[in-house]
């Protein structure tokens, strides 16, 4: 009888699983990294962070539905949440730019792995460079075109502001890593230049 009760219990158990009555768990980043990373977003100086960070965390969120119940990935989304509230931006994007690096991802969810990536590096552009001196509307477009998707328009904004004469040695770290991201070649190009700059003749 106990046997039969038993065996009873795991079909209907099964059924409900498989038949959608129990949900099964979702690769989603966790709640409470998205609770303390919005909240600590929201209560910030910059009015333009609050918003920027709730499109993260939605972009985050569809990322994570889209992935069923893959563990792997949503340890990278907790580590872009974790590390953002954390004041580990470079790590930050890091792990954002990671994402569109795993392995067998559909085309979709490339594309939600690049959404987050774009606005993961929109926020962290708006928290480090908004307040620079000659920055801001460089800052602007940045921030804006790729919350939009759009790349190109960012990449003139984003050499204009790895240029700035005003950036401290953090920021030039967090400007590169963008860089190498959306405008490729510009590091080795400075360095060339830098060079070149060097040699008798060519500058101070």
């Amino acid at each position: 009888m106990k046997n039969h009760l038993s065996n009873l219990f795991a079909i209907v158990t099964a059924t409900a699983i498989f038949g959608g009555l129990i949900p099964t768990a979702l690769a989603q980043a966790d709640a409470g990294l998205i609770a303390n990373f919005l909240a600590q977003a929201k209560s910030a100086d910059d009015s333009q962070l609050g918003g920027i960070a709730s499109e993260l965390t939605d972009k985050i969120k569809s990322f994570g539905t889209s992935l069923g119940d893959n563990a792997a990935v949503k340890g990278k989304l907790d580590e872009i949440l974790g590390s953002l509230t954390g004041g580990k931006d470079s790590a930050a994007l890091t792990s954002a730019f990671d994402l569109v690096k795993e392995a067998k991802l559909t085309p979709q969810q490339t594309d939600l792995a690049k959404q987050v990536g774009n606005v993961a590096s929109a926020f962290v552009v708006q928290k480090n460079f908004s307040t620079i001196d000659g920055a801001q509307g460089d800052v602007a477009t940045i921030v804006s075109s790729l919350r939009a998707g759009k790349i190109a328009p960012a990449v003139p904004a984003i050499k204009n502001v790895a240029g700035n004469a005003h950036l401290t040695d953090t920021q030039k770290q967090l400007i590169s890593s963008v860089a190498d991201k959306y405008a490729p070649g510009l590091g080795k190009a400075k360095g060339a230049i830098d060079a070149i700059k060097k040699f008798p003749g060519f500058g101070n």
